[in-house]
């Protein structure tokens, strides 16, 4: 499952995806209509979700700015039997969250701890994108994630390999 905060890179991942994995990835904002999600609250097969997308964006901070959304999707995925990977993409600079890597490796803890008691292993694939100029700093960032067991790529079209891997 793939959890973004754009769609940008959202997109990226699923052409990847498709393309040197020859998966059939859902999406609430797919790349082939035929491939559109049901219901975007409720994830199917391997699926990426641009979290940043009208639909979730309306009456609420965007998921760069607000992490609550992908806080409870990243432990509601977890929870489905059926997960194996989650991969995320992380924005830091002027304008994002102040701290993103601490309140998602809260719940990458969490969610990695409620897998374990029923025997099994969610791993987590992430990129961050920005710079060690950024007021989060990308090493900071980055060491953050890893601390909690998240592998960080240098790109989000590495971690797209990675996480296509991982699953096929």
């Amino acid at each position: 499952r793939g959890l973004f905060s754009g769609g940008t890179l959202a997109y990226e991942s699923q052409v990847i995806w498709r393309d040197n994995f020859e998966m059939e990835v859902y999406s609430n904002a797919p790349l082939d209509k035929h491939f559109k999600m049901k219901d975007s609250t409720r994830s199917e097969g391997d699926c990426i979700i641009d979290l940043g997308e009208e639909e979730f964006t309306v009456g609420r901070p965007h998921p760069m700015i607000d992490n609550d959304l992908r806080i409870r999707r990243i432990l509601q995925e977890a929870a489905d039997p059926s997960v194996a990977v989650i991969m995320l993409d992380v924005v830091i600079g002027y304008g994002a969250h102040p701290d993103p890597a601490a309140e998602l490796g809260e719940a990458i803890l969490k969610a990695r701890a409620a897998a374990k008691k029923e025997n099994r292993e969610v791993l987590f694939v992430a990129s961050v994108t920005g710079t060690e100029e950024d007021p989060q700093s990308l090493s900071r960032t980055t060491e953050m994630l890893q601390s909690v067991g998240v592998h960080v790529l240098k790109s989000n079209a590495m971690a797209s390999r990675l996480a296509g891997y991982l699953i096929s």
